[in-house]
């Protein structure tokens, strides 16, 4: 099979949705071709014809979408992956309304056109792929983010006291308001002499002395970091968006060997102790973080049950369902043809 895919390289999930379970299916003998659309929406699709099937990750272009009409006509199946719907971005979002006013429900509707070239839409959760059958009346295929192999734990090194990490983005300065996390935080510190806390994205108020804010770790160097924490936290507050979020935070966790920590919300209330983590109620996180700090044992435990779990996630392990996605959708597409 001949497939073409489209990313962004500015979108990070592209990793999850396109490059690595194109690069799996290559590996398996599949013919692929990698597009970049640039950063100015840049982008010249021609390359694409001849392919089996195209792979679009999230993008509205207006150029491929006009070119995506004249490939369904020659044959060519389309596949379009959106793992996101930014129109419930929560409010307390910096630059909210370039996500939610005219800009993002133009691009939303650029996507929705999208979504109407295709012949099969992929998503992460089921609450995503409710949203987008709005939009979308043939199948909608949940697949999971999954795990590259650089994203697992190497050596790790041992540190003074007990580090509680969150890897989060901009849009989590809703969660650290509604849960209160700054204040949670300070208590459990107080609590506890030895913790220290550390954040990734948004930066909380804590003592510097046993703070850090790292800002903005780069994709490829972020497994790295996450694999000096001894607690990974995942809290998500009750907000649309939080109900349909993907659970690859707490699977990036696992693959760097980290016990985590995450809200009974969304996409993590399947998960479990056998997957290396705890979920909790809101009212629970205080006291959930503060006795696995005081228990070498049960970290210990958690990490061994999180790096197993890890294990089953890797996308080579998954790629049955994606070749099953684009062998659905030329199917779908040599039907129409004949139609």
């Amino acid at each position: 099979m001949k497939i073409g895919a489209v990313y962004n390289t500015g979108v990070s999930n592209a990793h999850y949705r396109a490059i690595w379970p194109l690069a799996g299916l290559e590996q398996r003998g599949h013919e692929v071709g990698f597009m970049i659309e640039g950063a100015d929406g840049g982008l010249d699709p021609r390359p694409l014809e001849g392919c089996d099937v195209v792979h679009v990750y999230r993008t509205g272009n207006p150029v491929l979408a006009k070119a995506l009409v004249r490939f369904r006509r020659q044959g060519t199946a389309v596949v379009f992956d959106n793992d996101d719907d930014h129109r419930l971005m929560p409010h307390g979002t910096p630059d909210r309304e370039k996500y939610v006013g005219f800009t993002g429900q133009r691009e939303f509707r650029f996507q929705a056109q999208m979504m109407k070239r295709a012949d099969v839409l992929t998503t992460t959760t089921a609450r995503l792929a409710e949203r987008f059958a709005h939009e979308f009346d043939g199948p909608i295929e949940v697949i999971e983010n999954h795990l590259a192999p650089f994203q697992f734990a190497k050596d790790r090194h041992d540190h003074d006291g007990i580090l509680i990490g969150w890897v989060a983005a901009q849009e989590h300065r809703a969660d650290v308001q509604q849960l209160r996390l700054t204040e949670m935080l300070r208590r459990v510190m107080e609590r506890d002499k030895r913790i220290r806390v550390e954040t990734l994205g948004v930066r909380l108020h804590l003592d510097p002395s046993r703070y850090n804010f790292a800002g903005v770790v780069p994709f490829e160097r972020l497994a790295d970091h996450i694999g000096r924490f001894d607690i990974g936290i995942a809290p998500i507050a009750d907000h649309p968006m939080s109900h349909v979020r993907s659970n690859v935070k707490v699977k990036e966790y696992a693959a760097a060997g980290v016990p985590w920590v995450a809200s009974a919300r969304g996409s993590y209330l399947s998960l479990g102790r056998n997957c290396g983590g705890v979920i909790v109620a809101d009212d629970a996180w205080e006291d959930t973080l503060v006795d696995l700090a005081g228990s070498r044992l049960k970290r210990r435990l958690m990490r061994r049950q999180a790096q197993a779990w890890a294990k089953t996630q890797r996308i080579e392990n998954h790629l049955d369902r994606w070749e099953a996605v684009m062998n659905l959708a030329v199917e779908s597409a040599a039907r129409q043809v004949v139609a």
